[in-house]
C-alpha cells in the first residue's frame, strides 16, 4: 500500500499519519530507501509497511482529516531564530 505525500510533509509526518507513532518514520525510510531527513515533494508516492503500530492514532488523524505537515514553508525561510536553543559558542557568547 502507498500514500501520497502532501505539501511540506516529511517522513515523520507520514509516519504519524499512517503508522500512528514517530517510530514508524525509520521503517518508512528503510522501506523507501530514503533518509529520515530527505525532503519530500508533494505527490511523492511512499510505500507503507503492512500494519500501523498505533491504530487508534491513525484513526484519529483520519476521522479528523488531519494531514500533519511540519516542513518549513518558504515564507519562513528568512527568519533568524534566537534564544537559548539557537545560541552558538563564540558567536552569541564568549567562553573564557
Amino acid at each position: 500500500m502507498n500514500v501520497t505525500a502532501a505539501y511540506k510533509q516529511t517522513l515523520l509526518d507520514l509516519a504519524l499519519q499512517t503508522g500512528g507513532t514517530a517510530e514508524s518514520a525509520m521503517e518508512l525510510a528503510l522501506i523507501n530507501s530514503r533518509c529520515l531527513s530527505d525532503e519530500l515533494e508533494a505527490g511523492n508516492e511512499i510505500t507503507l509497511p503492512d500494519l500501523p503500530q498505533n491504530r487508534q492514532m491513525v484513526k484519529y488523524y483520519s476521522v479528523n482529516g488531519i494531514l500533519p505537515a511540519t516542513g518549513l514553508k518558504p515564507e519562513f525561510s528568512g527568519i533568524v531564530y534566537g534564544g537559548i536553543n539557537y545560541m552558538g559558542i563564540e558567536i552569541d557568547f564568549i567562553v573564557s
